[in-house]
């Protein structure tokens, strides 16, 4: 049973036990052969692109500074934005002048992988003076070396950061008044408490749905399924657990107790109302609906709320993730390590810290929680440390350059369903049958 809920009335439960980093492949060398002798980093200036706006890029910034500012080797930093990234980092290489560290979405940075533009990250996580020790590695959540994986390799792509999870938003006071002391945990326990939900005469509903593709690419994980298959690498948007999924979405429709609007905020704005019991969203949204459930009078909540997991078929909680990768690009070996030197720098705990607290992002680390810069926050925002701990489960969709254009089409799939205008395995073959061409462009 899934416990970290604040409406749970089981006793509490160990904390549970995450996978383990990526195993990354050892050197064969003979032991007899001298290692070369690492680039000297000091005095270098490295180059960092992004895209990023508002709260993150200050807060990049500012860290950025402070590294520059405190590094021992006097490494320098320039921070430049960069709206079109993948196209104008391909445009650099060209003219023989690439930025050193690129900050981007882990499909972007798997298109630059494919262009042979991304150093390999494992080369410098375990290797020589700058590499992470083991103490350093098991505080980090899996995902944050797993998060971005090269699907040829294996090998990390970058530090993957700056995560936001898939979550359900749920009512807890509703559920107490249906006699229910814990969220659903399975897609049976879910439709039934959608159905106890509805009522015409009340406008209520069980759930909303918005239509988002990486939401109906959580249901697939949450059922043992996955985008793309491991061996040929082609994609597979019909496989039995899509179908499995969008039959779920079809079930709730036919029973008369599933909302849909694609209008952005729809669903938050139900659920604030006490209309709609149940919503998944993204933890980017936790500020979101603390405000819409406030009471504009009086500035309490009219009602008790938290976040699980998406309902799952598995063993265990599948917790979708989406975010940033810092990837190091190919330049020189000394510029290169430079660059480690600011990815490793930007990973340790007080960094991820700072980040946490000026964007909102999920931790990076196991032992955030409990440091003493994060008391208040977690005080002020309770939902943050259910989410967080999350962590432990968290996955992403393949690393992919047309990962965005598989969720379009699992969208228009799952809208189909919805509308009843195509039953799941027409509209499955249909996605499945454009993701087939958009693989071989």
């Amino acid at each position: 049973m899934w416990l970290f809920g604040v409406s749970s009335a089981c006793s509490s439960s160990q904390t549970p036990v995450p996978s383990p980093l990526p195993i990354l492949p050892t050197s064969t060398a003979s032991a007899t052969k001298t290692p070369p002798r690492e680039p000297d980093p000091a005095e270098s200036e490295i180059h960092i692109w992004h895209s990023l706006t508002g709260e993150r890029e200050l807060a990049l910034r500012r860290l950025a500074a402070s590294f520059a500012a405190t590094n021992p080797q006097l490494i320098r930093t320039r921070v430049e934005y960069h709206s079109d990234l993948r196209a104008e980092v391909l445009t650099a290489f060209s003219a023989g002048t690439p930025p050193d560290v690129v900050i981007a979405s882990c499909d972007q940075m798997a298109f630059l992988a494919e262009a042979g533009s991304v150093a390999p990250l494992a080369q410098y996580l375990d290797g020589g003076t700058y590499g992470l020790t083991l103490t350093q590695q098991s505080d980090l959540w899996p995902i944050a070396i797993g998060g971005c994986l090269d699907p040829d390799s294996g090998q990390p792509l970058g530090l993957f950061f700056d995560p936001q999870a898939q979550v359900m938003f749920y009512n807890a006071s509703w559920l107490k008044k249906l006699k229910i002391e814990s969220p659903p945990e399975n897609w049976e326990e879910f439709r039934t408490l959608c159905n106890a939900a509805r009522d015409k005469k009340a406008g209520t509903w069980g759930y909303e749905f918005d239509g988002d593709g990486f939401e109906v690419s959580n249901w697939i994980a949450g059922l043992g399924g996955s985008l793309l298959d491991d061996a040929s690498h082609e994609f597979t948007l019909d496989s039995s657990q899509a179908r499995a999924a969008l039959s779920v979405l079809d079930d709730l429709r036919r029973d008369g107790c599933l909302a849909y609007s694609q209008e952005e905020g729809a669903d938050r704005l139900g659920f604030g109302s006490e209309k709609i019991l149940f919503t998944f969203d993204s933890s980017a949204e936790l500020a979101s609906y603390a405000r819409a459930a406030l009471n504009p009078r009086t500035e309490k909540p009219r009602f008790t709320w938290d976040v699980a997991p998406l309902p799952y078929g598995t063993g265990e909680p599948v917790v979708l993730v989406q975010g940033l990768t810092m990837g190091i690009l190919r330049t020189s070996p000394r510029q290169q390590l430079a660059s480690w030197l600011f990815v490793h720098w930007f990973s340790d705990p007080e960094n991820d810290i700072a980040w946490v607290l000026a964007t909102g992002a999920l931790p990076l680390h196991r032992s955030t929680l409990e440091a003493e810069g994060m008391a208040s926050y977690l005080e002020q925002n309770p939902q943050f440390r259910t989410v967080s701990q999350m962590m432990a489960y968290a996955q992403t969709d393949p690393a992919v350059a047309e990962i965005p254009a598989i969720h379009e089409l699992l969208s228009t799939a799952a809208v189909a369903v919805c509308l009843g205008e195509a039953v799941p395995d027409d509209a499955l073959l249909a996605a499945d049958t454009a993701a087939d061409e958009i693989h071989a462009r």
